[in-house]
């Protein structure tokens, strides 16, 4: 805002100088754009078993609003979602039990990577596909590191200067049926390996929250919250610090803080 002002919006917050002096002058003030360097956002959410009820909810409540606010100020945001096409196995493990059941086979579950609103889609017109994270028997595995790598290729593929990537997550990835012919900790390590990549590459912003469960033994940076009521906050303030680092971009985050 750019105050004292002759005309243009009534400054109500220097209204008490008029009432102890009415020979002041009435204050205007006036909006001044600050443009964001040209950003946008992807949203990863954990679609797993373990988010059921209100966790998805309000994940699927926070998205909304935030991917509301940020079109406002002109940031692209683009809402995806993982999870698996099966519990302990699909088409898979069919073929691996059809092969003989080789050693280490690798993943044997279906993913199911979904869209719920792309970057360049309007927020009206993509706000209804959120209320399908509440879809009966969709929520089931969690396999993280590929569900980070297809969000990666995506946003990397994207025009905009700056690309921010947020994964919001309930637990360390988990999926049975890869786990129970696989080292106990070939999901976890194929998802630090791929965190590791982005985050040298530094070609997109990396930040998670954990609901629950420690993400920072994974992310630079990250934050965990111990109640999903917590997460709106979370989601805001980490944008925010990110903005915070741009000079541009600070004061329109002032609007984003409080609309969280």
């Amino acid at each position: 805002w750019e105050f004292d002002k002759e005309e243009g919006v009534l400054d109500a917050g220097r209204l008490a100088r008029v009432v102890a002096n009415p020979t002041t002058p009435l204050s205007f003030k006036v909006e001044k754009d600050m443009e964001f360097r040209d950003t946008v956002v992807t949203l990863l959410i954990d679609n797993s078993g373990s988010m059921r009820g209100r966790p998805i909810s309000i994940a699927a409540i926070c998205a909304d609003v935030l991917a509301r606010t940020l079109e406002r100020c002109s940031v692209k945001v683009e809402i995806l979602g993982f999870t698996t096409r099966a519990w302990k196995g699909g088409q898979s493990r069919e073929k691996w039990l059809a092969d003989g059941r080789p050693q280490q086979p690798g993943r044997l579950n279906d993913l199911r990577h979904i869209i719920y609103k792309q970057a360049d889609a309007p927020w009206r017109r993509s706000r209804d596909n959120l209320g399908l994270m509440m879809k009966e028997g969709l929520l089931k595995e969690n396999i993280d590191g590929e569900a980070l790598e297809w969000a990666h290729r995506r946003i990397v593929g994207r025009r905009e200067a700056r690309r921010i990537l947020m994964v919001i997550s309930d637990g360390a990835p988990v999926d049975d049926s890869t786990l129970s012919v696989n080292p106990a900790n070939f999901l976890e390590k194929h998802l630090r390996d791929v965190i590791a990549m982005i985050e040298k590459r530094k070609a997109v912003e990396l930040i998670a929250i954990g609901i629950g469960h420690d993400v920072t033994r994974y992310y630079q940076r990250a934050v965990t919250i111990t109640d999903v009521d917590q997460l709106a906050g979370a989601m805001t303030e980490q944008l925010a610090s990110l903005f915070d680092n741009d000079p541009r971009a600070r004061a329109r985050m002032v609007g984003i803080r409080k609309a969280g």
